[in-house]
């Protein structure tokens, strides 16, 4: 018993030792090679750069079309002679409807009241009653379902109108989706772009060091013993490169924010992204594509 005891301990030690002298090693090699790495760094940050505005852009444009068609509403109007108490139980009715966020009722003695202020000559000109019904504006959940509710309004008793906004609506929808389609496609061209870009740019620099992967190799070295320390060089990359993405994303939102002000339109384009978030995410992929870029590329030199 004792025997096992003291044979594990040193494995333990050996094995911390190992993964510590393998992170100095990696380390050592960033600082030896210092013009190629910060040519890695620089690669990563502007690729991830890229990558990380067009995604801000893209969710802001989605966004922005979305509050868009949040704002349609369905104007119903009643008969001209339907009561207050007939309309606030058409109102209850369509407030119990799938789809169906919230009902608003406008009384047509406060609309009419409105319209006179606005128009104080009105009385003058001839015109002594009331001409405006009660009207009702509904707001839905899912602008898909708008003509559904329309339709289905449309059938009750007292609406004389029920303006849905359609051929407006279904133009806003289009143009929704051909926002969404191209940001999608965007970012996926722009992700394989940039992983190709970082990973050359890494297989670069240890191109520069394949003489001394090589010596490495007639001494004895492991594969693994090899690899280990350029992958901590991958994800040490990556994660610097992300960082410096990350300044210049919030440099530039910050000067975009800024200009925006001055828009009264752009202050509502926001992409809704954090900075916490922002950073996780290109760290995160910063990361991976680094240490994957290094993994990938090593094999080449060490079957040569």
């Amino acid at each position: 018993m004792w025997f096992e005891t003291s044979r594990k301990a040193p494995i333990s030690k050996v094995n911390l030792s190992s993964i510590e002298f393998l992170i100095q090693e990696a380390f050592t090699g960033i600082r030896r090679n210092g013009l190629m790495a910060y040519a890695s760094i620089s690669t990563i940050a502007l690729s991830l750069g890229v990558l990380g505005g067009f995604v801000l852009v893209a969710l802001g444009a989605n966004n922005f079309a979305a509050s868009q068609i949040s704002k349609f509403e369905i104007a119903v109007y009643m008969d001209v002679r339907a009561t207050k108490a007939q309309t606030e139980a058409v109102a209850e009715t369509i407030r119990k409807m799938p789809y169906v966020a919230g009902v608003e009722l406008r009384s047509r003695e406060q609309e009419w009241a409105r319209f006179k202020k606005e128009n104080p000559n009105i009385e003058a000109a001839g015109l002594q009653s009331n001409p405006i019904p009660h009207s009702l504006d509904v707001k839905v959940t899912d602008a898909a379902k708008t003509t559904y509710i329309a339709n289905k309004v449309r059938a009750m008793e007292g609406v004389h109108k029920v303006s849905d906004g359609r051929e407006v609506l279904s133009r806003v929808m289009a143009v929704a989706r051909v926002v969404r389609g191209i940001s999608v496609a965007g970012v996926v061209v722009l992700l394989i772009t940039a992983v190709f870009i970082i990973s050359n740019a890494i297989k670069l620099t240890l191109y520069a060091r394949r003489r001394e992967i090589r010596i490495m190799k007639l001494v004895g070295a492991t594969n693994w013993f090899i690899r280990v320390p350029l992958i901590i060089e991958g994800v040490v990359f990556g994660a610097t490169g992300a960082f410096a993405a990350w300044v210049l994303l919030r440099l530039g939102g910050s000067y975009v924010a800024h200009t925006a002000q001055r828009l009264p339109m752009m202050a509502r384009f926001s992409s809704d992204v954090t900075p916490g978030a922002l950073a996780l995410w290109l760290m995160l992929l910063g990361i991976a594509i680094g240490a994957a870029g290094s993994f990938v590329s090593i094999r080449r030199f060490l079957h040569d």
